[in-house]
């Protein structure tokens, strides 16, 4: 299958480069760093070392992917090298699979490494009391780093135009870190005049639509941080489950590749 083909190409070529150098230095600074550093906010237990990390994930994963994603394929296409690799046995199905893959691998490798070491700093530094589940953590920021490579290269796919790229992801990343308070906001407005009404069920689900909030609801599935609280409760409804989250991820990962790759099959090159 080519795709295969360029997806070694993207990871290759990060392996060459000095960018990719760079983001795995950043990542391992900040994650390793953290481990260290955690001991200073007083909490000296595993689970309250992982909620902190949790929250470094969630600042750094998405600039990272966004950054190696939302140009991939526009500047092939606008340089003209895309003709040179269509030229081969690729269709452009192909092209987009093959650089979610590539550019999912270069972000995941450095980013998994630098949390598997920090892992082990903070068992050794804070105790082992939940470590043992430390791969579901992987296994959650795994599927949140590769929804926003499939955000970004959808993004990159759909368009040869800069600034819409650039707005794009600079506005979707910006609206997704406010869709809580974006949220919050709205039942405050309908709810103003009647104070006593607590957030409905319709309001968790929205806020759980956020790429961030369906992660943390992912990692309090397994641990007991103090994330996603809300979602909890023999009262919460059915549609806010770990596994709810877990699909919306999905979701987020394949409706952008979906989208940009139908405007990129008709596009012209």
């Amino acid at each position: 299958m080519s795709w295969r083909a360029i997806a070694r190409k993207d990871v290759r070529d990060a392996g060459r480069s000095r960018t990719g150098w760079l983001l795995f230095a950043a990542l391992s600074l900040l994650f390793v760093g953290y481990a260290f550093a955690h001991g200073s906010t007083g909490e000296t237990s595993f689970t309250g070392f992982l909620d902190g990390l949790a929250s470094s994930v969630v600042t750094a994963v998405p600039i990272a992917a966004i950054f190696l994603g939302y140009r991939s394929v526009c500047d092939d296409r606008t340089s003209g090298s895309l003709f040179l690799t269509l030229s081969f046995p690729h269709s452009r199905r192909d092209l987009v699979v093959g650089t979610f893959v590539g550019r999912t691998v270069v972000l995941l490798v450095p980013t998994m490494t630098a949390l598997s070491v920090a892992g082990v700093i903070g068992a050794a530094r804070y105790g082992t009391d939940g470590a043992m589940l430390y791969p579901w953590f992987l296994l959650g920021t795994a599927v949140y780093g590769a929804a926003f490579v499939g955000f970004a290269v959808g993004l990159s796919v759909s368009t040869t135009r800069d600034r819409q790229i650039t707005y794009g992801a600079v506005g979707g990343y910006l609206l997704l870190a406010v869709w809580s308070e974006l949220v919050s906001f709205w039942v405050a407005f309908l709810h103003r005049f009647d104070p006593e009404v607590g957030t409905p069920d319709w309001a968790l689900f929205l806020r759980l639509t956020e790429p961030g909030e369906a992660y943390s609801r992912l990692l309090r599935a397994g641990f007991d941080v103090g994330r996603a609280d809300q979602y909890l409760g023999s009262d919460a409804p059915v549609y806010v489950e770990w596994w709810v989250a877990l699909a919306l991820l999905v979701c987020w990962t394949l409706v952008p590749l979906v989208l940009g790759f139908r405007r990129f099959q008709t596009a012209d090159l």
